[in-house]
């Protein structure tokens, strides 16, 4: 039986579609999108729980787009739990097809089964989002750091951050199917402190870039199932990055072109041709 997390997770899944429709119907497609088919038990459950459900659901996309992202649905009728896919806009006519990319990323994420290829996830993000420099570690105990880049940074003066000097990531990707806790970030803090004082033992792992630059190091979390209260607060108090898998999809679809990607099928082509192309550096 799906939990509710679950449940939520999948429906930014699903490919938008027209019309209005209520949580019910939303919950049951994404349930059969997971597992193939629902059953009655399926049907009792979300029918039990539907309040909850669209709260959660209205949650999660205001959560989102507070840190950026793109809106996925409207909520037009809050005493029969209605909502409408977000894909029409008078300000930005490429919504629409955002969104569906994003749903389409969404999705292709949800079917690994790898936590390798989530590792290579997380380079393809930095990739996207304009990275200069990409190192993924090998497999194995590399003190839990999965990828390594310089990505570009903005400000009005080059004594922070800019264009040219960029920020260096320190990454982990988790492919966890419950939410990241506490002490998986404090386990990182040791790991960010080692870098910071140029612990022997990570010279082997660091590139010579990474160690040579002189650009500030910002941690980066990408969990598949988000974070649990305290390791939201501790991300916070450290200026870590976190995102989930729906800001992974987020970056993938809104960062870079995707004019050549018509439907998910191509958006599933796409993603896996340039998790090849970074295995293959």
């Amino acid at each position: 039986m799906m939990k509710r997390p679950e449940i939520i997770r999948s429906v930014f899944s699903l490919p938008p579609a027209e019309g209005e429709f209520s949580i019910d119907a939303v919950c049951l497609k994404a349930i059969e999108k997971s597992l193939g088919k629902y059953t009655m038990e399926h049907e009792e459950k979300v029918s039990k729980y539907k309040r909850a459900l669209y709260a959660e659901l209205k949650a999660a996309d205001y959560a989102h787009h507070a840190s950026g992202g793109i809106m996925s649905f409207n909520y037009v009728n809050e005493q029969f739990y209605k909502l409408r896919w977000n894909t029409l806009s008078k300000g930005d006519k490429r919504i629409g097809k955002k969104i569906r990319d994003r749903s389409a990323a969404v999705s292709w994420i949800e079917s690994l089964d790898d936590s390798r290829n989530y590792e290579y996830l997380g380079g393809l993000l930095m990739k996207k989002l304009g990275a200069s420099k990409l190192f993924i570690t090998p497999p194995g105990n590399e003190f839990g750091i999965d990828f390594l880049a310089i990505v570009p940074a903005f400000s009005r003066s080059n004594i922070f951050v800019s264009k040219n000097k960029g920020i260096r990531i320190v990454g982990q990707s988790k492919l966890y199917r419950s939410a990241v806790s506490r002490d998986k970030i404090q386990s990182f803090n040791d790991v960010m402190s080692s870098i910071r004082n140029n612990k022997a033992e990570l010279i082997g792992i660091l590139p010579a870039w990474f160690r040579s630059s002189s650009a500030p190091i910002v941690g980066f979390f990408v969990a598949h199932s988000g974070y649990q209260s305290g390791a939201k607060i501790s991300a916070e108090q450290n200026g870590y990055t976190l995102i989930d898998s729906l800001g992974a999809a987020e970056i993938i679809s809104c960062c870079g072109k995707m004019d050549h990607v018509k439907n998910a099928t191509e958006v599933d082509r796409y993603l896996w041709r340039e998790i090849a192309e970074l295995k293959s550096q």
